[in-house]
Formats: C-alpha cells, sequence, structure tokens
C-alpha cells in the first residue's frame, strides 16, 4: 500500500504539532534557563552548586529517560496527566541545562576591560545590566542558542514514547498501515529539515537586526 495524500495531510498536520511543542518548550526553556543564569553568577556557593548540579544530571540524562520519569513523576503526583503538558516540561527541562550554558557562556565572553570602564563610570547594576550584559551576552550567545533551539525540534520526536502524537509517532503509524518504510520516514525527515531550516533562518535574521542595532556586530 502506497502512501497517498491523505497520509501526507496527516504528516503535514503532525509536524505542526511537533513545531508547537519545539517552540512553547523553547519559550519556557528560555525563561528557566535566564533564572537558572542569574543562580550562576550568585556570591552565595551553594546556590552555585545547585546549579552545577542540576547542569551535571540534566544533561547527562537522555532525554528518552527524561521523558519517562517526568511523564511517570508527573502521573503518579497527578491521575489525569496530558501527555502534551509532560512533553512540554521534558523538552523544557532538557532546553534550560543546554541553554544556560550557553547564556553564561555569553556573559562570560564580555571582554573584562569593559566590565572595568562601566565600573569606573560609577554606572548603578541595573543599568550596566541593560547597557552591557544584556545587548553583548544576547549577541555572543545567539548562534548557540539557534543550535539549541534547532535541538529541540528533534527531541520533540522523542516524545512519541509517552503517547504524545507528533510527527515520528504519526510517521509510525503510517508505516504500520503501509509498511512503506523509507518513504514515511523520507517525508518525515523532510518535515523536520524545513522546521528546522525555517529556525536557523529566523535567527539569521534577529542576528542581523542585532547587528544592525549595533549589539556589538564585531567581538572586541
Amino acid at each position: 500500500m502506497e502512501v497517498n495524500v491523505n497520509d501526507l495531510w496527516l504528516m503535514s498536520r503532525a509536524a505542526g504539532v511537533s513545531l508547537a511543542l519545539a517552540l512553547a518548550s523553547i519559550a519556557a526553556g528560555t525563561i528557566l534557563a535566564m533564572g537558572l543564569t542569574a543562580v550562576a553568577f550568585m556570591p552565595f556557593a551553594p546556590a552555585r552548586w545547585f546549579y552545577k548540579t542540576y547542569i551535571f544530571v540534566i544533561r547527562g540524562l537522555p532525554v528518552l529517560v527524561l521523558a519517562l520519569l517526568v511523564f511517570y513523576g508527573m502521573a503518579a503526583m497527578w491521575r489525569h496527566t496530558s501527555a502534551y503538558a509532560a512533553g512540554v516540561v521534558v523538552i523544557s527541562i532538557y532546553l534550560s541545562a543546554l541553554l544556560a550554558e550557553v547564556f553564561r557562556g555569553g556573559v562570560l565572553a564580555i571582554p573584562k576591560p569593559l566590565w572595568d570602564s562601566a565600573k569606573s563610570l560609577s554606572l548603578p547594576r541595573l543599568s550596566i545590566f541593560r547597557r552591557l550584559v544584556v545587548p553583548l551576552a544576547a549577541r555572543y550567545s545567539l548562534p548557540p542558542y539557534l543550535n539549541v533551539c534547532v535541538m529541540a525540534v528533534k527531541a520533540s520526536s522523542v516524545l512519541s514514547v509517552i503517547s504524545v502524537w507528533e510527527l515520528t509517532f504519526a510517521s509510525r503509524e503510517i508505516i504500520e498501515r503501509t509498511l512503506d518504510v523509507f518513504t514515511v520516514l523520507g517525508i518525515a525527515a523532510v518535515f523536520y529539515f524545513i522546521m528546522c531550516f525555517a529556525i536557523d533562518r529566523v535567527g539569521q535574521y534577529a542576528e542581523r537586526r542585532l547587528m544592525a542595532g549595533g549589539f556589538a556586530s564585531e567581538r572586541a
């Protein structure tokens, strides 16, 4: 049995679900990563230890294992657990560990003379954060940030193990019905490529806007 138009329509809808899950996870993961980055620079040793432990544990766990732990953990606490909500939580936690290191690296990349200049001008901490840290860290962090965002789209394929209906899950359903493995997986690969390519293009557009706005177009 061959793949038909209805199958293509089904896969396009599933790709939309995958993209929505990835975008929601990127948004939540970014917010969580910002908080973790602040923790990383706290003067309190326990806070920094918490940060290092969190990063080490989350980055060390396979996404598949993390998905099962979060899904069944949420199901144990709340009987009626949405697989989609659990999926967003899984990818958000995973991304937060990666993005926190990206943001921390962006802050550390700011040249020391700029910090010294800001301090010599007796600028308030809020002003230093708004005028120095945010523009420069955003510029330095953007390329690796985009890489992590692309990873979010691909990581969403793991969520099929917790019964999230997305592109990989839909592809498996079609394969079971048509037995046309290579065609279905080839089409799924094209959908994943399009989503990742679109995120990359949007990121490059944002980078050009940052450079046009004078946000550290060149590293000092």
